[in-house]
């Protein structure tokens, strides 16, 4: 069998895996993914100005890696004008509310009400102290603020951080942890304080593409060309020597890569088979959630309720989200091509929901979004489910122990890249980690 002979191989061609081989263009890179088109869990189908999304969807400033490729190729990501702070809670909206006067708002017990107020205000007041340890300091690295940013109350569960709750209050903070695909006893206070301080710091993320957010990845990945191998399942990545054998099988068969560095861009549960004796022990501390997403576009031309707003907690129903992704344009009034909207649930909500058919997981979900937005069903046009079994990546307990291995990679020829190699799940996290991983590559 023929053996083809490359500097790096890249494997995985979601937006981390794109992003680190536009960073090594002059050493003509492969990358591999296996499924039949490039961005992982950036994933769009345009309608227009619209798109309808299953995946990644909230963009970082123009100042950001991710802002610099978004300048590059001429796309448009606009302000997200509709609050954030929306809760659905005992059949009621509760609409544009500061954070400190929820407990006076949400229809709970008293009991419920007075557990609330105090464990938020530490929520709070705890995601402030974690964006605090964000901003640089001297010396800093990015490794050293990742770090830093990780053990904040890393071995430390949300569940406990929060004591004992009364149940009407437990609802909306389990919610909240089901936002990032886990569930309370599950995730770290560390990755909850990441979340939320991200979330109320609205300078952050508050942006969608118009379009949708798949047209970058594709834009990337067109702007590769030839070195994107869709429909390529890698079997093996092996030390060999001073460099790397990668198995593969594609199209044509069983193929065999022999690189002098590879870059490996997947979700961290996928990995350890691909390493086998090689994988560091440390890939056991990340894990990944799943999640359940329904995206729905409209037809309607009037004006509806959910236009000036973009997302709604929702815990009381088989999904915790509701995004209006049409905000940034239905938001200002004027002409209206329709509505899409997103929701979904993750943690426990997908895994009561994953393994049924499609047809009752849908049914389940639109029965629930006619309890918040009867207005939806009658205008319907078309509908996007999809399942993520590794949605994405949470940090339980422990996980900042890990920090060093995922960093290092695997004998200086092996190295990793994805949001779940940083502190934050974001797009530009992934992006920054491949920006990283580029660098080890030419250092080596």
């Amino acid at each position: 069998m023929d053996v083809e002979e490359r500097d790096v191989v890249i494997v995985g061609g979601g937006i981390a895996g794109l992003v680190a081989a536009d960073r090594l263009r002059d050493l003509h890179p492969v990358v591999l993914e296996a499924s039949d088109r490039a961005g992982g869990r950036i994933w769009s189908r345009q309608r227009g100005d619209l798109a309808l999304s299953v995946g990644a969807h909230m963009f970082p400033p123009p100042d950001s890696v991710i802002g610099g490729l978004v300048a590059r190729y001429g796309l448009q990501v606009e302000a997200i004008t509709g609050s954030m702070l929306n809760i659905f809670l005992g059949g009621r909206l509760v609409r544009d509310c500061r954070p400190e006067l929820l407990p006076f708002r949400l229809p709970l017990s008293l009991g419920g009400r007075l557990s609330f107020a105090r464990a938020g205000l530490r929520v709070k007041r705890d995601a402030a102290a974690y964006m605090r340890l964000l901003e640089a300091r001297a010396g800093d690295t990015e490794a050293a603020v990742r770090l830093r940013a990780l053990r904040h109350r890393g071995d430390e569960t949300f569940a406990h951080f929060l004591g004992h709750v009364h149940p009407d209050a437990y609802r909306i903070f389990e919610a909240l942890a089901n936002r990032t695909i886990a569930d309370p006893a599950e995730i770290s206070q560390s990755a909850m304080a990441a979340l939320l301080g991200h979330v109320w710091d609205s300078g952050d993320l508050g942006r969608n593409m118009r379009g949708g957010s798949g047209q970058l990845p594709a834009a990337l990945a067109a702007d590769l060309g030839d070195a994107i191998r869709t429909g390529c399942r890698v079997d093996r990545v092996e030390l060999a020597g001073a460099g790397v054998t990668i198995r593969y099988t594609g199209a044509a068969g069983q193929r065999t890569i022999r690189a002098r560095r590879a870059v490996i861009a997947v979700p961290a549960p996928l990995i350890p088979p691909l390493l086998g004796d090689a994988a560091p022990a440390e890939l056991a501390r990340v894990a990944f959630g799943p999640m359940v997403v329904l995206s729905i576009r409209t037809n309607e031309a009037e004006p509806m309720p959910w236009d000036d707003l973009y997302s709604i907690l929702t815990p009381d129903l088989h999904f915790n989200m509701f995004f209006n992704h049409a905000n940034f344009l239905n938001g200002r009034g004027g002409s209206k091509p329709g509505s899409v909207l997103m929701i979904y649930g993750g943690g426990r909500r997908a895994r009561e929901l994953m393994g049924r058919p499609e047809a009752e997981i849908e049914a389940l979900l639109l029965a629930d979004l006619d309890r918040l937005y009867p207005q939806v069903r009658p205008r319907i046009a078309e509908t996007w489910l999809q399942t993520w079994e590794h949605a994405g990546p949470y940090a339980p307990p422990g996980r900042w122990r890990a920090q060093a291995a995922l960093e290092a990679g695997v004998a200086d020829r092996i190295f990793f890249a994805g949001d779940w190699v940083s502190e934050f799940v974001s797009m530009e996290t992934a992006a920054r980690t491949a920006v990283d991983a580029a660098g080890q590559v030419r250092e080596r």
